[in-house]
């Protein structure tokens, strides 16, 4: 048997996030699915590039469970999935004049920027 072929009609970004310290994972996550999405939204670039956003918020009831498997806990407060049609669309976002003004801007207030990372990923849909 030989592998799934990866999908070609589009790719994906991970992007993991850490808090400023001085939020709680609460505060964090209310700014970062109010106020900063709605902005990120409203841009013409992320209307026309994105296919897909989401945000995966830490679920502080089991952020611990993987302990009891012999893993570490995360030390990440949330992941950003955007899906484009390619990974030139998505960048473009990030490197727009629009986002650089109007959303870079805004991440200072809930982001510890120097600790985002992005993870671009080409996809293969094994079981849906």
């Amino acid at each position: 048997m030989s592998g799934v072929p990866f999908r070609t009609d589009r790719v994906r970004l991970i992007v993991f996030l850490k808090r400023r310290s001085d939020l709680t994972r609460e505060e964090f996550s209310h700014y970062w699915n109010g106020p900063h999405a709605e902005l990120f939204l409203s841009l013409d670039i992320v209307k026309k590039n994105v296919i897909k956003y989401e945000q995966a918020h830490v679920n502080d009831k089991f952020v611990k469970a993987p302990l009891a498997l012999g893993l570490t806990e995360s030390d990440w407060d949330g992941l950003v999935v955007l899906d484009g049609e390619s990974y030139e669309k998505l960048f473009e976002v990030f490197s727009s004049e629009e986002y650089a003004k109007i959303v870079a801007p805004d991440e200072e207030n809930f982001l510890d920027r120097a600790k985002v990372q992005i993870l671009p990923l080409d996809l293969v849909t094994v079981f849906e």
